[in-house]
């Protein structure tokens, strides 16, 4: 009984024994799986900030593409206006025409002017371009290397919502024209086919001018136009003249001295100018006038002879003979007279 008691005993302290030392291993266990626990939660609270912080850069990145996404599909028309200040039109204006047709576009419209003052001449006028959408930049800048901008301006307008709409209405038409082709392919009655024909005669005429409209805006969204004007530099004014009766006596002198040899260079050339037109009309006014004086001879002579022999013949009558006068008198009486 002692001896199983004893037994009893042992076992007892035995597994108070091993629960102790479970318990200590426990409790050892404890602290550094927590600190492994730490460490993890740690690791992963320090690695998913980078994680965070790339996703928000991502979004932003994916902001930014999609907001570029959606400008490049605006539909947006440019005009631009530049006045340069240029040492030779001509070059600056091939150039600029040969930039626009290089880049896949094309001149609408140019004009040039001549100025004169003072004997010096320059030249002014404009150029219109019309190029791609995206070669409008560039060819600005080369625009500007040509010369001195005096000023530079672009307007751009929005119209990718009357695009929008064109399209919806075109849209709504073709259905309708097509609804009304069907209705047209069903009808029974000549009324009927005439009512519908007309009606969409009218739908067709709306269809083709929203297209024109749409296909002008997609021009002018593809092509942006830039008008350039060219100056040469005019020249500078004179200094101002000096009043008449302040000059010089010698610069007097030598003023008229000079408008007397102009005065005479001008009449010799003036003269020299009408020397064949004189010589021309010279010969056949001299020939007319020689062809009249010899037809007019042979009538003076003629008339010379007859005046001679009137005065001949009145001499040989011995003077002029006494004419009778005529009488009133009937040669013989009337029978009442003679009663």
């Amino acid at each position: 009984m002692a001896s199983r008691v004893r037994v009893l005993a042992v076992v007892a302290l035995l597994l108070l024994a091993g629960c102790a030392g479970l318990g200590g291993s426990s409790d050892a266990g404890g602290p550094q799986g927590g600190g492994d626990g730490a460490q993890m939660s740690g690791g992963d609270s320090s690695s998913s900030q980078p994680v965070e912080a790339d996703s928000g850069a991502n979004a932003a990145d994916s902001g930014n593409i999609q907001a570029g996404d959606a400008a490049a599909d605006r539909a947006i028309i440019r005009n631009g206006r530049m006045v340069v200040e240029v040492e030779n039109y001509s070059t600056t204006a091939d150039a600029i025409a040969a930039r626009a047709r290089a880049s896949g576009g094309y001149v609408s419209d140019s004009n040039r002017e001549l100025h004169r003052d003072d004997g010096e001449t320059w030249y002014t006028g404009y150029i219109v371009v019309r190029v791609p959408s995206e070669e409008y930049e560039s060819t600005q800048s080369m625009v500007a290397e040509q010369g001195t901008v005096r000023s530079e301006e672009t307007t751009t307008k929005d119209v990718t919502d009357k695009l929008v709409d064109l399209e919806a209405r075109l849209t709504n038409l073709r259905e309708r024209r097509d609804r009304l082709r069907a209705f047209y392919d069903r009808a029974n009655s000549t009324e009927e086919l005439l009512r519908i024909e007309d009606e969409l005669s009218s739908v067709q005429s709306d269809i083709e001018r929203l297209e024109a409209q749409k296909r002008s805006l997609e021009q002018r969204v593809a092509y942006s136009t830039l008008r350039v004007e060219i100056h040469e530099p005019a020249p500078e004014p004179s200094a101002q003249q000096v009043p008449y009766h302040e000059r010089s006596l010698v610069t007097a002198f030598l003023s008229s001295v000079t408008d007397v040899y102009v005065f005479t260079r001008g009449l010799l050339v003036t003269a020299a100018s009408l020397a064949p037109w004189l010589v021309a009309l010279a010969v056949p006014v001299v020939g007319g006038r020689r062809l009249l004086r010899g037809r007019s001879l042979p009538l003076l002579g003629r008339r010379g002879a007859s005046e001679s022999a009137t005065e001949d013949g009145d001499g040989g009558g011995g003077g002029n003979a006494p004419q009778q006068e005529p009488t009133d008198q009937p040669d013989s009486e009337s029978p009442d007279d003679k009663a």
